[in-house]
C-alpha cells in the first residue's frame, strides 16, 4: 500500500465532490497535495478550507479538455513542488442523454475529459516517476465501465476505455519492473452533484453512495 505521508499527490477534479474530499482526506493523513479543477472558485473555496484546517495545498486551473494546457500546467506544477507521487485521475463529466440528443460536442468532451485526459496526464507525470522508481497512478472509473446504462453511451463508453487504459497501463509498468503501481476504482451512482436525482432500482442491492464513504 502507498504510504501517502510527506508524499505530493495530485487530484484532478478537485473543487468539488469525490476530489474535494479527497483532498482533505489526504492532507489530514500527512499528504502535499495539488488540485487542478477548471472551476477557479471552486478551487479557491478548496484551498480556503484546507488552510482553515491548517493544510496547505498548491492550486492550478486546468482544462482537461485541451491537450496543450494539460501539458503547460502540468510544467508548471513540477516546476513549483517537484515530482508527483501519486497521481489521482478524478475529474469526470457526464450528459445524462440519449445517444440521439447528444451533440457532438457532448460526445467529444466527455472523451476528452472521461478518457482522453488520462492520457496527457500519465505521459506528463510518469516520466519523473519512472527516473525516481516510485510512484501511483489511480484511475476513477465507475461501474459504468462494466456494465452499459441508458442515457450514459457516451459516459459508459469512456469509462470502459478507462478501465482498459488503467489495464494495460499496470501491465506495461509490471514489465519494466518499474516500482510504479496503479489502481482502478469503479463506484456504483455516488450521491454528488455529479449524479443528482439519480434512482437505484435495487436499493437493497445497489445503493446509492454515499460521497465519504467511497472516499474513504
Amino acid at each position: 500500500m502507498t504510504n501517502v505521508k510527506n508524499s505530493r499527490v495530485l487530484i484532478t477534479g478537485a473543487a468539488s465532490g469525490i476530489g474535494r474530499l479527497l483532498a482533505v482526506r489526504l492532507a489530514e493523513s500527512g499528504a502535499r497535495v495539488v488540485l487542478w479543477d477548471i472551476n477557479r472558485d471552486g478551487l479557491e473555496e478548496a484551498r480556503a478550507d484546507l488552510a482553515a484546517a491548517g493544510h496547505s495545498a498548491d492550486t492550478f486551473i486546468c482544462d482537461l479538455t485541451k491537450k496543450e494546457e494539460i501539458a503547460a500546467v502540468a510544467s508548471q506544477t513540477l516546476a513549483a513542488g517537484g515530482p508527483i507521487d501519486v497521481l489521482i485521475n478524478n475529474a469526470g463529466i457526464v450528459s445524462g442523454k440519449y445517444l440521439l440528443d447528444l451533440s457532438d460536442g457532448d460526445i467529444e468532451r466527455t472523451f476528452q475529459v472521461n478518457t482522453l485526459a488520462l492520457f496527457w496526464t500519465v505521459r506528463a507525470f510518469l516520466p519523473a516517476m519512472l527516473e525516481q522508481g516510485s510512484g501511483h497512478i489511480v484511475t476513477i472509473a465507475s461501474a459504468a465501465s462494466l456494465a452499459g446504462a441508458p442515457r450514459l453511451s457516451d459516459y459508459c463508453s469512456s469509462k470502459s476505455a478507462a478501465f482498459g487504459f488503467d489495464e494495460s497501463l499496470r501491465l506495461e509498468l509490471k514489465k519494466q519492473d518499474s516500482g510504479i503501481i496503479t489502481t482502478i476504482v469503479c463506484p456504483y451512482y455516488i450521491g454528488t452533484n455529479m449524479f443528482d436525482g439519480v434512482k437505484t432500482r435495487f436499493s437493497w442491492l445497489l445503493p446509492i453512495l454515499k460521497p465519504e464513504d467511497v472516499v474513504r
